[in-house]
């Protein structure tokens, strides 16, 4: 999300500064947000030479990742300047990297700052030099939740935070009734459309953005990878389509095709189509049920097409058994939409 957009949330008040650590951004940012980095350290001869204030106890910063995504709020708590060699083990240990000891600290750190220091004209690092050594505290993270829903913020293509907040919830029920781990499947709900293509541009099955959220919040690693397998399998492909091996990503996928499909999937199926720029409907342009996922990926066929193309064939594409309970209402649903449109459309009345 953008750091005025998590500003607001937190109900804080006054200034801050948004920024990025120098090195492995991602990776820093996390450790913050995990509670293990709690310093920083800077060199500050790059402070005198652009003019720039030294950090102030009290001062608000919103930490940015590699993407400029806000991840947190930080308030710096304790300022100090030292030479190099006088960093102590105490804040080497607060930086939280590596194997957080001092010896660490000085060999990243010395050639961190050679670089960064070789960038600007006329400076150069010494052992020596003087070091703005800067503790800090978490004031306000936003919950994995609210981040994804701000993600979301604005879609109107049918793949808003509404969408995703249903298929957590049906989630949760198919989870319940056929025996499935709630937990993950919350989590692979949360997250299955953080990466689709159709938002992002990725290709099929890309994991990138739900890999780095779950690594911000502290997954542990064996429910994220158990997340990634079923987010990488859960999208409709045409006729690439697959099924994830895991009853909880069975349970998800059932969970986003009965979103799809009923009263609220036909509400988005003409929601996407209208961003997208399709027609509504051409007597002339056949439906082309069966494309590959590449072929299915470029379509760009009319929206009533797409019902023929997937939303029609999603009710025996369930895997679970509550799921094929309850697309069967939802797809009758559908029949008696389609038949009242094609009524209205050639102008006669429903038989």
């Amino acid at each position: 999300m953008r750091s005025e957009t998590l500003w607001k949330m937190s109900g804080l008040t006054g200034t801050y500064e948004a920024w990025a650590f120098g090195d492995a951004p991602d990776l820093l940012a996390e450790l913050v947000c995990r509670g293990i980095k709690t310093a920083t350290a800077s060199a500050y001869p790059l402070y005198e030479a652009e003019g720039e204030p030294v950090p102030q106890v009290g001062e608000y910063s919103v930490i940015l990742d590699s993407q400029e995504d806000a991840v947190c709020i930080i308030r710096t708590t304790k300022v100090t300047i030292v030479p190099f060699l006088e960093v102590s083990p105490e804040h080497a240990y607060k930086e939280g990297e590596d194997d957080r000891s001092l010896e660490s600290w000085r060999a990243v750190h010395r050639d961190f700052f050679m670089e960064e220091l070789k960038e600007a004209e006329g400076l150069e690092f010494t052992e020596d030099m003087p070091v703005v050594c800067e503790e800090f505290e978490v004031v306000y993270q936003p919950s994995l939740e609210e981040e994804v829903q701000a993600f979301f913020a604005g879609d109107a293509s049918g793949h808003d935070w509404f969408h995703t907040e249903r298929v957590v919830r049906l989630a949760k029920r198919l989870a319940s009734a056929e025996g499935a781990d709630p937990e993950i499947c919350r989590l692979a709900a949360l997250l299955h459309d953080v990466d689709d293509y159709k938002l992002t541009g990725k290709a099929f099955g890309s994991t990138e953005n739900a890999e780095r959220l779950m690594a911000r919040y502290g997954i542990p690693e064996q429910q994220r990878a158990e997340v990634l397998a079923i987010i990488q399998k859960v999208s409709f492909k045409g006729a690439d389509t697959e099924v994830p091996e895991s009853l909880e990503g069975k349970v998800v996928q059932d969970a986003d095709r009965l979103d799809a499909i009923g009263a609220i999937g036909i509400g988005r199926t003409f929601a996407f189509g209208g961003t997208r720029g399709q027609l509504m409907y051409d007597p002339k342009i056949k439906p082309e049920p069966g494309k590959s996922a590449e072929a299915y990926r470029k379509n760009s066929n009319t929206t009533i097409n797409h019902f023929y193309e997937k939303l029609l064939l999603l009710k025996d594409m369930m895997n679970t058994e509550t799921g094929r309970r309850l697309a069967e209402g939802r797809h009758r649903v559908m029949e008696d939409f389609l038949a009242e449109f094609y009524a209205e459309w050639n102008g006669e009345d429903l038989q």
